[in-house]
């Protein structure tokens, strides 16, 4: 078993407390379970170094992100290109470990010729440049529409970077189809890391349907308002809707809405009991790229799980999800469910379908490819 491994990281990923740096966070706990000592290296913007993280890792370096302007005049992707450093690539060279690259962000020094014989594997967390086309579908500002096209088209010339990887772990089944098809034999399917051990739903009724998720972001604030203001007017019941810094529109929405209130910025034992305790995780989404990892704390979490078929495409989680596109069958759905009871038959379908999601199988195969 390969006993040191170096971790190259988009961001600091402690807390854990959306997609991307969930993953990662719990990969490095699940190695460090393990006895694997990792040496990571994160680059920092918006968030503190981190003492928890220090303590699992053998060593944690951290690296400026510079976002100025100047780097948007550039082919390369502006989030590859605000994460490069000359002392990144020297403390690579410092040991011989294998490199795990996250996320094709990570990847800038990927073709170095000074890691040339190194083992070297990118997580794959999303297939990036579909993801940021998707973004500037989504937007009707003109310079944000504008950034987002030119950032997917780099990111679309910069993933053949891939090309210089030993092995790539793609994170769901339909990103596992599209990297096989570009890179061939190399890809292998890695499910995403996650605080869940085991499935703790609860039997019975809640009192309200969640949603959930970092409302910063431009497809959650999207979701959140589809809920306020398509949904929820047209189902009896109450509803909440939780997440980091919603923003005015936002609120406003759930002013005017009377079966609505808002949760801003719970902390995650604040989540954790909204999920638990709500009697459907209703999360709409208009994106199928990557995993959706509130997909998975709600399965293992919360009772009954509602979405839009984007949700769960290419995750193998179907079977769990009630899902629906159009707005009249969501609102269907959702005054079906909050008259049945959770079971317990519906926890043991669960636990037979998420033990493939375990971190511990996930890492092992990690080990294995390298």
């Amino acid at each position: 078993m390969t006993k040191s491994l170096n971790i190259v990281s988009f961001n600091i990923p402690d807390p854990a407390d959306y997609g991307g740096v969930i993953d990662v966070f719990y990969r490095i706990q699940a190695l460090n379970s393990l006895g694997v000592r990792v040496y990571l290296h994160c680059f920092e913007y918006g968030r503190k170094r981190s003492e928890v993280l220090e303590k699992m890792c053998e060593k944690v370096y951290y690296y400026r992100r510079p976002r100025t302007l100047i780097l948007q005049f550039s082919l390369f992707p502006f989030i590859v290109n605000t994460r490069k450093s000359k002392l990144l690539l020297a403390n690579l060279l410092k040991n011989d470990f294998p490199i795990l690259f996250e996320g094709l962000h990570s990847c800038y020094y990927l073709d170095s010729s000074k890691l040339a014989s190194r083992i070297k594997i990118v997580r794959s967390h999303n297939i990036e440049h579909d993801y940021y086309a998707s973004l500037a579908a989504r937007t009707s500002k003109l310079f944000t529409k504008m950034y987002f096209r030119i950032e997917s088209m780099r990111l679309k010339r910069f993933e053949k970077i891939y090309r210089q990887a030993d092995k790539i772990g793609a994170i769901s089944n339909a990103d596992l189809d599209y990297l096989k098809e570009n890179y061939g034999d190399k890809v292998f399917k890695l499910a995403p890391s996650h605080s869940n051990n085991e499935v703790k739903s609860l039997t019975g009724k809640g009192t309200y349907i969640l949603y959930h998720g970092n409302l910063e972001v431009n497809e959650n604030d999207e979701a959140a308002l589809f809920v306020v203001e398509r949904i929820a007017p047209n189902v009896d019941f109450q509803f909440v809707v939780a997440g980091r810094n919603p923003g005015v529109q936002l609120r406003k929405a759930v002013d005017n809405q009377p079966n609505v209130r808002l949760e801003a910025n719970p902390d995650s034992k604040e989540m954790d009991a909204l999920i638990a305790n709500a009697h459907i995780n209703f999360l709409p989404t208009f994106q199928s790229t990557g995993f959706k990892l509130k997909l998975l704390n709600a399965l293992f979490n919360g009772r009954f799980c509602v979405g839009t078929k984007q949700l769960v495409a290419g995750t193998g989680l179907k079977e769990l999800v009630v899902t629906c596109d159009s707005d009249a069958g969501l609102i269907h759905e959702l005054k079906w469910l909050v008259m049945q009871d959770f079971t317990v038959e519906n926890i043991e379908k669960r636990k037979a379908l998420l033990k493939y999601f375990s971190n511990s199988a996930s890492v092992f195969i990690l080990l294995d490819m390298l």
